[in-house]
């Protein structure tokens, strides 16, 4: 320092401390400018007496301290004027004013430089440095202004590629997503199909656009107890006003006819003129037009409800909806005892008991005789418009055009087995309660059949299915329960059947039960049809875009196979009907009650198990037809 030390001294310590300092260049520099350095002393760089140790002591202490001027200092930017070193323990000064350092050697040494700092170049450090001065070394902050910039755009770099490489491969999964839905969307099903291969029935199908396209089920409802659940609230998404006709039946009972007026709070529609306005009409209130301004030859639609059931109920309101808008008369039935009709006799409803069916459908006919006979149902009523269909087609008549039944339990026995495990239990407590509260209001007259038959049930609720199903053989004159399920199977009413039906069911519905010996039975019948979607539950198969605001799946195709066998058939079609053998008294394919009830017997005093009661089916007409239409 000036005053205390002489030159020789001063280019002394300048000359150990530059040739002490190393650069450090950062890793992180990413543009063209040249790299920021931070310089330290390198005590391993020095051979030093005890005085030049002492120099560097002094000179370590302001280095460590970061007084010489780097960015960010708050003494660089206090005060720029030259600094000193002073000694704690002598209070020599040193001055570090100079740009060029004397060397040891004299003046015609060359000066040692220190480090350029282009800090100054962009904008950044002392803006006070006067011309002619340069930055003095230090160590100073290493976070400088352009530091935080650089270290921002490259974070900002790296964010911007991980956020798009995200967004890529998030995009190829939806696309992949898309494409797998296309080829097999878990929420559409494909209507298969089984029937004999006759001429009939493929012409029938083939009319029916519905069984040719997926079935595509909403994304909020896939479940198969949510699609059953939900499915009864149709009932609220359309209003309809009937006009009550009680008809009385051959057996003492009655059952009620509500005969289709118009939809409520919507003005009527005109009758469609042509087939193909019909077909193309929206199942919508306002297309329905008013029943006096249909003529009297239109085709009367006979819908049935299931168990405990009604016009009332959805399905019933939505199926009616639709053969109304095609311009049919419409009517729903109600069973003996159901719906607020009263129980005249005490036989209560059944699935064996055919008067019903056939009360309505001869109403029907003494009130409009040109009229064609139409005839569908769901549940358990596709029960019992198979037996009228087989006991009435056995005896050789044939008045109806055309049935549909849909969401039939194809065996009895395994389905109401089906009812007693897990899930089952829920819709046997359910079906239970509506049973019972049926039983408790028509007890009454259901007492008035004996004592010795009804000893049973005298004071006692209905618990279960299987108690009601022993009122019915108490009541109908089954001798077992065995007896009773064995009439009405439909594996062996099938071939008996003559008029072209349509069984529509989903294979999730939890009271279907198995279909092998029904699909066997199919496969040799000429008039009978089985399709079948993968999902849809028990009288339900609510669309996608439609829900509960509308028909479902099956009201699509109730109408049109329905609407094909009112049309003209063709020569090999009509040839099917011509080639079929009358059937006689002493035919296996005869299964009126006293047959039937006379082989039962008959027998099981032989010891003969269940063998007599399988209808003939011929093994040559065996042929199974399952295809995509």
């Amino acid at each position: 320092a000036e005053g205390h030390f002489e030159t020789r001294e001063r280019g002394r310590i300048d000359a150990i401390l530059f040739a002490s300092m190393e650069p450090i260049v950062e890793a992180d520099d990413t543009d063209d400018d040249p790299p920021s350095r931070v310089w330290s002393v390198s005590s391993s760089a020095m051979n030093l007496d005890a005085e030049d140790e002492e120099l560097v002591r002094w000179a370590a202490k302001v280095y460590g301290r970061g007084d010489f001027g780097r960015d960010g200092d708050a003494s660089s930017k206090e005060d720029d004027s030259p600094r000193s070193l002073t000694s704690d323990n002598e209070g020599n000064v040193v001055d570090f004013t100079t740009d060029t350092a004397d060397t040891p050697g004299g003046a015609d040494e060359p000066a040692l430089e220190s480090p350029a700092d282009d800090s100054s170049e962009k904008g950044g450090g002392d803006k006070d440095v006067t011309a002619g001065q340069s930055r003095r070394p230090g160590r100073g902050s290493i976070f400088t202004s352009k530091d935080v910039r650089r270290q921002t755009v490259v974070i900002a770099k790296k964010a911007f590629s991980s956020v798009a490489s995200v967004g890529l491969g998030l995009g190829y999964l939806a696309y992949l997503r898309v494409r797998h839905r296309e080829q097999n969307d878990p929420n559409s099903c494909t209507p298969f199909v089984v029937h004999g291969g006759e001429a009939l029935t493929r012409e029938l199908l083939s009319r029916c656009p519905s069984l040719q396209r997926e079935y595509e089920l909403p994304k909020w409802c896939t479940n198969t107890h949510a699609q059953t659940l939900i499915g009864y609230g149709r009932m609220f998404t359309i209003f309809l006003e009937y006009d009550r006709q009680l008809v009385r039946c051959a057996d003492g009972g009655q059952v009620g006819l509500d005969w289709l007026v118009k939809a409520r709070f919507t003005p009527p529609a005109r009758p469609p003129s042509t087939p193909e306005e019909a077909a193309n009409r929206a199942v919508v209130p306002h297309n329905i037009p008013a029943a006096c301004d249909l003529p009297d030859d239109a085709p009367v639609f006979i819908m049935l409800h299931g168990i405990n059931g009604g016009s009332h109920e959805g399905p019933s309101k939505w199926a009616v909806a639709t053969g109304a808008v095609r311009g049919w008369r419409c009517v729903a039935l109600n069973l003996r005892g159901c719906n607020g009709v009263p129980l005249s006799s005490a036989k209560v409803y059944c699935a064996a008991s055919a008067e019903d069916v056939r009360a309505a459908v001869d109403a029907a006919r003494r009130r409009y005789p040109s009229a064609p006979i139409l005839l569908a149902g769901y549940s358990l009523g596709t029960y019992v418009i198979g037996t009228y269909l087989a006991e009435e087609n056995s005896k050789g008549f044939d008045p109806v055009a055309g049935a549909v039944l849909i969401s039939c339990p194809m065996d009895p026995v395994s389905s109401l087995s089906a009812m007693n495990r897990s899930t089952g239990l829920i819709y046997q407590g359910a079906l239970s309660s509506e049973l019972s509260r049926y039983y408790q209001k028509h007890k009454d007259q259901v007492d008035t059949i004996g004592e010795d038959k009804n000893v049973e049930f005298k004071d006692k609720a209905i618990r279960s299915i299987a108690d009601f199903d022993k009122l019915i053989v108490a009541t109908h004159g089954f001798d077992s329960v065995e007896e009773y399920y064995h009439y009405f199977a439909p594996q062996r009413i099938i071939p008996s059947i003559r008029t072209p039906t349509l069984y529509v069911v989903a294979k999730d519905d939890p009271f279907l039960g198995e279909t092998e010996q029904c699909e066997a039975a199919i496969r040799g019948s000429s008039h009978v049809a089985l399709a079948h979607v993968r999902k849809g539950g028990h009288v339900a198969f609510l669309e996608k875009g439609v829900g509960v605001f509308g028909p479902c799946w099956t009201d699509r195709v109730l109408g049109e196979f329905l609407a094909s066998t009112l049309a003209p058939r063709s020569a090999a079609a009509r040839a099917v009907d011509r080639s079929l053998k009358p059937l006689s008294e002493r035919n296996e394919q005869r299964i009126s009650r006293e047959v039937f009830n006379g082989r039962w017997r008959e027998n099981k005093e032989n010891g003969g198990g269940d063998d007599a009661l399988t209808s003939h089916v011929d093994p040559k007409r065996g042929l199974r037809i399952r295809s995509r239409l």
